[in-house]
């Protein structure tokens, strides 16, 4: 699940990571899913079939639904994003360890909340 969703443009992009060499990078991903956003839509993203293990998920809300995270000229986040665990961290990347949860269960829920960069301390 998705929390603290503001707007009802653009689409939620989640990214599955299965070990720390690919962990953040969008492109080098495990797995992945995304949700078109509508007003009243439950942001609730999921991936099937995926085998027990440790992983780490990245979030990010695409607001102008442009299919990648936008970032300012100094590599900072323009969109809202979180991360696993909800692991808080500003002048870096979080490591897969911080951000790393095992799924064990057929069917499990994490809970991730959006950030924005410059409402974190």
């Amino acid at each position: 699940k998705v929390k603290d969703v503001l707007q009802t443009q653009g689409s939620i992009r989640m990214a599955v990571y299965n070990n720390e060499k690919s962990f953040p990078s969008e492109s080098q991903s495990f797995r992945g899913a995304f949700l078109s956003l509508k007003p009243g839509i439950n942001t609730q993203l999921s991936c099937d079939q995926l085998p027990f293990g440790t992983y780490a998920v990245a979030v990010y809300h695409d607001v102008n639904n442009n299919g990648k995270m936008d970032k300012n000229a100094l590599g900072i986040p323009t969109e809202p994003y979180a991360f696993s665990n909800n692991v808080k961290v500003k002048w870096r990347a979080p490591k897969f360890r911080e951000a790393a949860f095992s799924f064990s269960a057929p069917q499990q829920e994490i809970v991730v909340v959006l950030k924005r960069w410059s409402a974190q301390e």
